[in-house]
């Protein structure tokens, strides 16, 4: 065999080699970015579910707060319940837009901004859920007056008035003052300048998201293989 024949087969086998290569780096990307999307798809039909579920509540103590006109109390522990719900849904669709933006096409920097959002999104929405706890206090006078409007017969093991004899108004007062300024040093503690913080950095950990922290892994991974390709 002459050596150009020679060189002639190495070059094609070098050639054959090299789309190979690239035929499994495609391969490769392609699985990281189905992976990426399947960690995404779970959460997006999550809030999808949540914006449900908060928008339900929120007609429901419209509706509430129409029958209890006369009420003031009532009126406003429900109103403070509305609002929670209606920030919730804002920042439940400022998630949504932000997964469903995420375009797998588009080059690395652009998918790692926009999880990188949409961690913020998620931290934002945990912080705000604590603010809002004082809120919360406002259930069980809601729920018990609501199981009364409605005659909902069935639920009336969940009527706190019935086995309370103190006055609720005054005890959801009082907690609420108390809790008023630890929520809000709660939520001023709990952002990325105090991550040098330990217990900072688990609860941002925590609720930044699992399923966002694997998308970032897998993008950085698609970012180092097209690095060495």
């Amino acid at each position: 065999m002459e050596l150009n024949e020679i060189k002639s087969m190495w070059l094609s086998h070098e050639n054959k080699l090299q789309s190979a290569l690239k035929l499994n780096r495609h391969c490769l990307e392609f699985i990281l970015t189905q992976r990426l999307h399947s960690q995404l798809i779970p959460l997006l039909w999550h809030r999808i579910i949540e914006v449900a579920l908060h928008i339900s509540a929120a007609a429901l103590l419209l509706t509430f707060i129409i029958k209890n006109l006369s009420g003031p109390l009532y009126v406003t522990s429900a109103g403070m319940l509305l609002v929670f719900y209606t920030v919730a849904i804002v920042m439940c669709f400022k998630q949504i837009k932000a997964i469903r933006k995420i375009d797998y096409s588009k080059d690395i920097v652009t998918i790692q901004s926009l999880l990188v959002m949409l961690q913020t999104h998620l931290l934002n929405h945990a912080r705000v859920a604590a603010l809002c706890i004082p809120t919360f206090l406002a259930y069980p006078m809601v729920v018990s007056k609501a199981i009364r409007d409605f005659h909902l017969t069935g639920l009336q093991f969940m009527d706190i008035q019935n086995g309370y004899t103190g006055n609720w108004w005054s005890v959801q007062f009082k907690i609420t003052i108390v809790l008023i300024p630890l929520c809000i040093w709660f939520y001023r503690e709990t952002s990325y300048k105090n991550i040098h913080k330990r217990w900072v950095k688990l609860f941002i950990q925590k609720t930044s998201g699992t399923r966002v922290r694997k998308a970032i892994e897998f993008v950085n991974e698609i970012e180092e293989l097209k690095r060495e390709a």
